[in-house]
């Protein structure tokens, strides 16, 4: 294995245990914060989220950045364009049902929210989110073996 791999494979599992850690520490802290201050759990389990999502998601980018830059030209291409056609492609199948959605007759339509019997807008917004990015990943894979297996 060369000493460029054994890096980004380091980094890599020196950033899953730091996200881990984060986890741990935001829960701790929120856990203080709501135990010493009379507050919520709620309000500190907002800000504890909050917090750790924040520097998760700096985290994983500066990871891309580190793992974009370490690829070649081929692989970088064949990434770059799977996240514009695939991505784009499955946003577009996304953008279907939303429209149909928007339309009257779709309020006889039960659809039921990934969060266990929540029926609120916030939990039907996040679960067409997550609907969205999935429809996304899924035209990315596709996109990106058809780049791979057109090359080959």
């Amino acid at each position: 294995m060369s000493p460029r791999a054994r890096k980004l494979i380091f980094l890599l599992v020196g950033s899953f245990v730091g996200i881990m850690a984060l986890g741990f520490l935001a829960g701790v802290a929120a856990g203080y914060w709501s135990a010493h201050t009379g507050g919520s759990q709620d309000t500190a389990m907002v800000w504890g989220m909050g917090g750790f999502v924040t520097l998760a998601m700096v985290i994983a980018m500066v990871v891309s950045v580190i793992w974009m830059r370490s690829i070649d030209e081929a692989a970088r291409e064949a990434h770059k364009a799977a996240w514009f056609w695939g991505g784009t492609g499955g946003m577009s199948v996304g953008m279907i049902a939303i429209v149909l959605a928007s339309l009257p007759p779709a309020e006889r339509f039960v659809f039921p929210s990934w969060f266990d019997g929540r029926t609120d807008p916030a939990a039907y917004a996040a679960t067409g989110a997550f609907g969205i990015l999935f429809l996304m990943l899924i035209g990315y894979a596709i996109v990106w073996a058809w780049w791979w297996l057109a090359r080959r």
